[in-house]
């Protein structure tokens, strides 16, 4: 007898656990698949998914927005165009020393090699003197047939020779730079050379050297304007 009201005990203190856990359970589920709650659910999600830059945003600024990046765009467009070479042009890689030779779109018309800058340090006097050719953009400034090189005191120190007069006339070498000359600024030029074996080595004072037969193509095909990319 006494065990059976043990029983009975346990099994009304049961009971009275899980009918309070049953009616939670079931309020949470009331409110979980209530429409309004879910409508509200789904507000606060849209509103934390959206995107920052759109929160709030009306069409008329969304609207704005776009005409402006429209203009930026437009803006960068117009200062790459200035960029864009509107004549055949030469890219020179000091690297590798070679030459490529391109019209206007880009296509190559011609590639070979070439020599540029020793990159040698020369002291001469308090100067200090590195030969070297100059990486950037440059322009054709003018174009010569058999111009003559009128040879500086470095040409004379490198060489251990006296330094003549400004106006000798051993400064005059009307062989060294070939038969065409393309200035591009600063004392630089694209020229020929003697020394024809030394092609697509870096053997200059700083000029790009170029074999007679493409020396001739890039003279006749570039002209001043020309863009002159080094790198």
């Amino acid at each position: 007898m006494e065990i059976e009201q043990k029983q009975n005990r346990g099994f009304l203190n049961t009971v009275k656990w899980i009918i309070p856990v049953s009616l939670l359970s079931l309020s949470v589920l009331m409110i979980i698949f209530n429409p309004d709650f879910q409508d509200s659910a789904f507000k606060v999600k849209s509103k934390f998914s959206t995107p920052p830059a759109y929160v709030g945003k009306s069409g008329d600024a969304i609207e704005r927005l776009a005409v402006r990046s429209a203009r930026n765009i437009s803006v960068i467009e117009e200062k790459l165009n200035t960029l864009k070479p509107v004549k055949p042009y030469i890219v020179v890689n000091t690297s590798e020393n070679r030459f490529s030779l391109r019209n206007i779109d880009g296509d190559t018309i011609r590639t070979g090699v070439c020599s540029t800058g020793k990159n040698e340090l020369l002291i001469a006097g308090n100067k200090r003197i590195i030969f070297k050719t100059p990486k950037g953009i440059f322009t054709v400034r003018n174009k010569q047939q058999n111009r003559p090189w009128i040879k500086p005191d470095w040409a004379f120190i490198e060489d251990g020779l006296p330094i003549p007069s400004a106006r000798s006339a051993e400064r005059i070498d009307y062989s060294t730079l070939g038969d065409y000359a393309l200035e591009i600024g600063n004392g630089y030029m694209l020229h020929g050379t003697l020394y024809q074996r030394f092609l697509g080595l870096p053997v200059t004072h700083g000029c790009v050297r170029l074999g007679d037969k493409d020396l001739e193509v890039v003279y006749n095909t570039l002209s001043k304007g020309s863009k002159v990319y080094i790198y």
